[in-house]
């Protein structure tokens, strides 16, 4: 994979205590609870999980976005390199002027992103116009050279066409485009890989690699395949049930996992164990968001659940150098080493 320019020190987010709710008749469902973190000029973060883990809802909150009009967000979003203490706060004129031109999202199913009557070229130049941005010819020049920036073939001709012409990976390369159109310093790419086969799959995320580093941006990577993300990202933050359990640098986490279900998603990796051995599998399901207590929320589903898991209240806590765990056992001296299946089978 594509290799990336190295993180700068300037601090170009930071989240603290984030917290998503959104009404349901059994209650507040709990979309995001407690998130913090912090990003870097340059870093490329990874954003791991289970389906309703919380990823997605947790990255559009980065811009503002929220779930349902009725949902209710709270903590703090900030951007310090432009002076933005709260995205949380801004009212809708300020965020209309930090979307695009300081941070933007790739979304995850292009084809209900574009609009399917309206022509790829104009939607592109819309991008392009927006803020104040060039119309007119240059414009339009500015509108081939991202198409052309982001691979796609025949820009000249093939921005006449509609939306239901393009393939899925030539639609998620249009998103890309109007993505990056006002140069943004943040990319947040969620699962922008997720219905495109292994070879287009590929060539997506180098194309996003690629431009991360000629941009200089920053860029979290949502995905639900842990094996995507510590192929491309400095750091990976692992979720479950909408709370980070586990963040380190990517090869820390991959080379010593210090929570129970990160420890859980490599071990069924198709690597991680021969081919004529089952894959492991993470028994039971999450649980639902609502009327949650304090206590850790993956102990039901636990190869390491002990009796006082069910009272200590988590938080995520230092194990090590730049690494945290909301895990009672997370410290080196009580977590066992993981002990692969087929190993298990030869005793």
């Amino acid at each position: 994979m594509t290799s990336h320019e190295p993180a700068t020190d300037t601090l170009l987010l930071d989240v603290h205590d984030l917290r998503v709710a959104i009404p349901s008749d059994s209650g507040d469902v709990m979309a995001a609870d407690g998130v913090s973190l912090q990003l870097r000029h340059g870093e490329v973060l990874g954003v791991v999980g289970e389906t309703g883990s919380g990823k997605s809802v947790t990255c559009r909150a980065l811009l503002g976005l929220r779930p349902t009009p009725q949902s209710t967000v709270s903590g703090t979003v900030a951007y310090p390199a432009h002076d933005v203490d709260d995205v949380l706060s801004l009212p809708p004129r300020r965020l209309r002027e930090l979307w695009g031109r300081r941070v933007a999202m790739i979304p995850q199913n292009p084809m209900t992103s574009l609009n399917p009557v309206r022509r790829i070229g104009e939607q592109v130049a819309e991008a392009v116009s927006a803020s104040g941005g060039p119309t007119g010819a240059a414009g339009a020049a500015r509108v081939l050279e991202l198409l052309h920036q982001v691979g796609l073939p025949a820009p000249e001709t093939r921005l006449r066409d509609y939306p239901h012409q393009f393939s899925g990976g030539m639609l998620q390369r249009t998103v890309i485009a109007i993505a990056i159109a006002q140069k943004p310093d943040l990319i947040v790419a969620d699962e922008p890989t997720t219905a495109l086969d292994v070879l287009i799959q590929d060539q997506i995320l180098a194309l996003l690699l690629s431009l991360q580093r000629d941009l200089g941006t920053g860029l979290i990577l949502v995905s639900h395949d842990l094996s995507v993300v510590s192929q491309v990202c400095d750091r990976v933050a692992v979720m479950y049930a909408g709370q980070i359990v586990e963040l380190a640098e990517t090869a820390t986490l991959l080379e010593s996992p210090r929570h129970p279900y990160t420890r859980a998603l490599l071990g069924a990796l198709p690597g991680a164990v021969p081919r004529d051995q089952e894959l492991r599998v993470i028994p039971g399901s999450p649980p639902q968001l609502v009327g949650l207590g304090p206590t850790c929320r993956f102990a039901p589903r636990c190869e390491l659940h002990e009796q006082a898991c069910d009272t200590w209240p988590t938080s995520l806590r230092d194990v090590g150098p730049a690494h945290t765990s909301r895990c009672r056992r997370a410290t080196a001296a009580s977590l066992p080493s993981p002990t692969p299946r087929h190993q298990e089978t030869q005793s």
